[in-house]
């Protein structure tokens, strides 16, 4: 019996310590109307992606929702070590590896092969992206069908803590919809070089 009391004292404990962790993790600032999640690197259903850092995601409320404007619109910020500058074709691949990844880690459909994400990206004289693009991606957590994803790129650089902040936007809607103004209410913290 003291066994089993300290097995669950130990659990409860390391969960809690874990908790705090990721708690403590994030780049992003966003209001309520958002939802998080943090990833450590490396990613499980990635692996060939090979930053050391996290990933901090932030997803419109109803992203899940086919019927909803806000259907697979999110973002995420790569917060890595080091100062990384990729290709666009490097870049490209590691997307790849992403959606390839995590499409095949949430597949339900048993015996059947999801189909390979495409990546295009381009430089963009945008002040909001360095690199514009689309992605078309099997989207095996909704419909199970293809989907076409705008994407919009921006990296920031911080030499201060040597880090770099991949930021990735992504929704289906235009460049001109609505939700790429709703993505300019999340932003990086201000103190984010200085961590």
């Amino acid at each position: 019996m003291k066994n089993y009391i300290l097995i669950i004292i130990c659990f409860v404990c390391s969960t809690i310590v874990y908790s705090q962790d990721e708690q403590q993790l994030g780049v992003l600032e966003s209001d309520t109307t958002w939802l998080k999640e943090i990833i450590k690197f490396p990613i499980g259903f990635a692996p060939e992606i090979k930053y050391t850092g996290y990933e901090d995601l932030r997803f419109a409320k109803q992203w899940r929702n086919q019927d909803s404007e806000d259907f697979w619109c999110y973002m995420f910020v790569w917060h890595v070590d080091g100062i990384q500058k990729p290709t666009t074709e490097y870049l490209e691949q590691q997307i790849k590896f992403y959606y390839d990844g995590i499409m095949k880690a949430v597949n339900k459909k048993k015996d059947f092969v999801v189909p390979e994400t495409k990546v295009q990206l381009e430089n963009s004289s945008d002040a909001e992206a360095d690199l514009l693009g689309k992605i078309d991606v099997h989207d095996s957590f909704n419909t199970e069908d293809l989907i076409t994803l705008n994407v919009q790129v921006k990296t920031y650089y911080c030499k201060a803590n040597n880090t770099t902040n991949m930021v990735f936007k992504l929704s289906p809607q235009a460049f001109n919809g609505e939700i790429w103004e709703r993505f300019k209410t999340v932003k990086l913290h201000d103190d984010v070089c200085e961590n």
